[in-house]
């Protein structure tokens, strides 16, 4: 898991609008991880205040993270 986190970190630190509008077009987020991806990403909210913003538990952010980086991780490992 260690690999994709700084695999998908790196990649974002060096992405462009163009590249993360190319990814997201190839992936399918559910409503829930498209506010995750976008707070997390995006606007570089903490994993606790996208769970108090969300009402749901922190727990549950990080398993959505985990999915979304393992959706990114396999369009930008092709």
């Amino acid at each position: 898991m260690f690999k994709t986190v700084r695999a998908v970190n790196g990649w974002f630190r060096l992405a462009k609008k163009s590249d993360i509008d190319n990814i997201l077009s190839e992936i399918v987020l559910s409503e829930r991880q498209e506010k995750i991806f976008g707070m997390f990403y995006l606007k570089k909210q903490d994993i606790n205040f996208i769970a108090d913003t969300l009402f749901i538990s922190p727990t549950v952010v990080s398993v959505e993270l985990r999915a979304i980086r393992d959706k990114i991780y396999a369009i930008i490992q092709q």
